[in-house]
C-alpha cells in the first residue's frame, strides 16, 4: 500500500469540502493480485481539486474484497466501495457502471480503470480534468497506453496514438481509446444507449461521447493495461466460437443503429472481416477433426 496518509492526499485540494470535481470508477473481481497496484495509482494523483473513488467489487472469491476494506479504511472520506454480497455477472447484469457505479457519482467528470490495469503517472487526472475544462467543446479526452503481457511491458498496441482530435470512425476502426485513460463529462453517463445486442460497453461509452461532442488525445503514456487471459476478452478471444462471431456481428449492426455518425462502409468492413475470422475458425475447427 502506498505509504501517503490522507490527509496528504487531500492537502493539495484547494477545498476539500466541495463535492469532488472526478469521480474515479474501478470496477474488480478476483483482482486481489492487482487491485493495490490500481488503488495506489489512484490515491497517487496530484490535484487541486476533490476527487471520489468509488470501487465496485462482484463478490470476488478471492482477497479483493478485504482489500477494498484496507484501503477504505485507511482513505475513509476518498475511497466509497460497493460491495455485493452476489455475484451481478451471474445474475445477468452487464453493466455494473451503469446499474451500479454512474447513479452514485457526483463528479463534473468520470475516470475509468478496471481493477487490473493501473495508473503510473501522478499527474493525469490534472492535466485531463485541466484539458476539459478549458476546452467545453469536448466530450472526452483520452491518452496513450502500455500493454502489460506475460510480465512484458509494451507499447505497441497503442503506438498509434498521436495527440489530437479524434471522431466516432476513428476510435472504432483502430480499437484506439484504452479504457484506463478515458475521462468523459459525467453529462453524458444517462445518454448512453442500452441494447441487448452490445458487446462491449466501454466501446459504447466512447461511440456516445462522440455522438455528443469531440474527444481528443493526449500523447502522454498515462496507464497501463494489464493482459490477463482470463479476463473477459481474454477469454473470448482463446474460446472462439461461430456464436461469438454472430454476437460480434450484432454487436457491430446496433452500434451502426445507434450511432449514425459511425460510416456504414466502415461497419461493413469490420463485419466482413468478423465473417472471414468464423469462416477461418470453421475451417480450422473442421480440419483438426479430420486429422
Amino acid at each position: 500500500m502506498i505509504s501517503l496518509t490522507q490527509n496528504e492526499v487531500m492537502q493539495s485540494w484547494h477545498n476539500s469540502s466541495d463535492k469532488p470535481l472526478i469521480s474515479i470508477c474501478c470496477v474488480a473481481y478476483n483482482h486481489a493480485p492487482y487491485i493495490r497496484q490500481c488503488l495506489d495509482g489512484f490515491i497517487m494523483q496530484k490535484t487541486n481539486f476533490s476527487i471520489e473513488i468509488l470501487v465496485h467489487d462482484d463478490c470476488s472469491t478471492d482477497d479483493t474484497m478485504s482489500i477494498i476494506r484496507e484501503y477504505t479504511e485507511k482513505y475513509p472520506n476518498i475511497i466509497k466501495p460497493i460491495i455485493q454480497k452476489e455475484n451481478q455477472f451471474s445474475k445477468g447484469i452487464r453493466s455494473i457502471l451503469a446499474s451500479f457505479m454512474y447513479p452514485k457519482c457526483i463528479g463534473k467528470y468520470i475516470a475509468l480503470c478496471e481493477g487490473d490495469d493501473y495508473w503510473i503517472d501522478e499527474n493525469k487526472l490534472q492535466k485531463q480534468v485541466d484539458f476539459l475544462e478549458s476546452h467545453p467543446d469536448y466530450s472526452a479526452c483520452f491518452h496513450r497506453a502500455q500493454v502489460l503481457s506475460e510480465g512484458e511491458l509494451s507499447d505497441s498496441v497503442y503506438r498509434h496514438l498521436r495527440e489530437g482530435e479524434y471522431d466516432a470512425n476513428a476510435i472504432l476502426k483502430h480499437w484506439t481509446v484504452p479504457t484506463a485513460s478515458f475521462v468523459f463529462r459525467a453529462e453524458f453517463k444517462d445518454k448512453i444507449p442500452i441494447d441487448a445486442d452490445f458487446m462491449y460497453g466501454d466501446i459504447v461509452l466512447f461511440e456516445t461521447a462522440a455522438h455528443y461532442g469531440k474527444l481528443y488525445c493526449l500523447s502522454d503514456t498515462m496507464s497501463v493495461y494489464r493482459r490477463v487471459e482470463s479476463g473477459i476478452t481474454g477469454t473470448q478471444h482463446k474460446n472462439r466460437t461461430f456464436e461469438l462471431y454472430k454476437r460480434t456481428d450484432r454487436h457491430y449492426k446496433a452500434l451502426r443503429r445507434h450511432f449514425p455518425r459511425i460510416s456504414c462502409v466502415l461497419i461493413a468492413k469490420l463485419r466482413m472481416i468478423n465473417f472471414l475470422f468464423s469462416l477461418a475458425f470453421m475451417i480450422r475447427k473442421y480440419v483438426l477433426r479430420s486429422v
